[in-house]
């Protein structure tokens, strides 16, 4: 039997030190943020975590 599920993307800024600097929920949230804290793009990585949403 299948079923829906419902999934949620999370997107992280990641600095040289590999510290988690900022969250959101979009790309380009992300990058305003990190734009904000004085970082240039080449200054962190982004990663999408994707998980389910408990029902």
């Amino acid at each position: 039997m299948s079923r829906n599920i419902k999934i949620i993307r999370k997107y992280l800024a990641i600095d040289e030190n590999r510290n988690i600097v900022a969250e959101g929920n979009s790309w380009e949230e992300i990058e305003e943020i990190m734009a904000k804290k004085g970082y240039r793009r080449n200054q962190y990585d982004i990663l999408t975590v994707v998980k389910q949403e408990k029902s």
